[in-house]
């Protein structure tokens, strides 16, 4: 999975991506949900999410976010793939082990979670709502 070539985006959000201009991500994907309805990966919610806490030896946590983003404010134990470049390769390294996506507010791990899902990994999920339902169930 490429995310970057393999995703027709709308309009700006790859020329975005590539110069790491989060804020105009942020703000094209913002109204992106018809762009995002034709994907549909695998959900987790938070309240599941913190059961899988418990068991942090089966768990793998990728925060899709910028760097600056994730070194901010991330979830202990978590491995930063800005907005997942790479990710394929990594996840493909982790055998069986649960892997749970996160990213802003769930879009781009949406995206990304569904390419890898099309590619045949069933133990990838997607942290509904990301970092911002995260953050305001852990508070």
């Amino acid at each position: 999975m490429d995310i970057l070539n393999d995703v027709i985006w709308p309009n700006g959000v790859k020329e975005a991506i590539e110069r790491e201009d989060v804020e105009k991500v942020k703000k094209i994907m913002k109204t992106a949900d018809d762009f995002l309805s034709q994907f549909s990966p695998q959900m987790i919610t938070v309240e599941e999410f913190k059961e899988d806490l418990k068991n942090l030896e089966n768990l793998v946590i990728f925060d899709l976010r910028d760097k600056k983003s994730f070194d901010d404010n991330s979830i202990k134990n978590s491995i930063n793939v800005p907005f997942g470049l790479g990710l394929t390769e990594k996840v493909r390294e982790l055998g069986t082990k649960k892997i749970i996506l996160t990213c802003f507010a769930g879009k781009i791990s949406s995206v990304a979670g569904d390419l890898l899902r099309k590619e045949g990994f069933s133990n990838v999920y997607v942290l509904q709502a990301g970092m911002m339902g995260y953050s305001n169930n852990f508070k």
